[in-house]
């Protein structure tokens, strides 16, 4: 019989040694991030942290679109498609064109398309069945 004291430090409540992980190999090497970086990385995050931007770039994804095609196809108001997709263009998301009367927008940044489609991934493995 071993003493209660005798499991501290493993973490597991069992006896067992603790183990070491192992370095992944699936990642890219890891290096030290500025806080600097981790700014701009949390601001592209909240570039796109809203349902209708989500949307936005979902569809721009397919191509470049006026502001007339994206208010048809998400079915919103003119002045809130307008103040999400300049919000996306100042954060650097997005990149504008005009031609004549009409503004066409386009990704300009498709990593960041990437990541959310991980993250779009991630909830679907997460979600729970009813």
């Amino acid at each position: 019989m071993t003493s209660a004291g005798s499991n501290r430090g493993t973490g597991r409540g069992d006896g067992a040694p603790r183990r070491k992980r192992a370095p992944s190999s699936a990642g890219p090497p890891r290096y030290p991030i500025r806080p600097e970086e981790w700014n701009r990385i949390a601001r592209a995050l909240k570039a796109v942290a809203h349902p209708t931007r989500l949307q936005i770039l979902d569809l721009l994804e397919g191509g470049e679109c006026n502001v007339g095609e994206i208010v048809n196809t998400l079915g919103t108001k003119n002045a809130v498609s307008s103040q999400q997709l300049g919000l996306m263009r100042d954060r650097g998301v997005l990149m504008a064109r005009r031609e004549g009367n009409h503004v066409y927008y386009r990704v300009a940044n498709p990593h960041l398309v990437e990541v959310v489609h991980c993250i779009r991934r991630s909830c679907r493995m997460n979600k729970e069945d009813p």
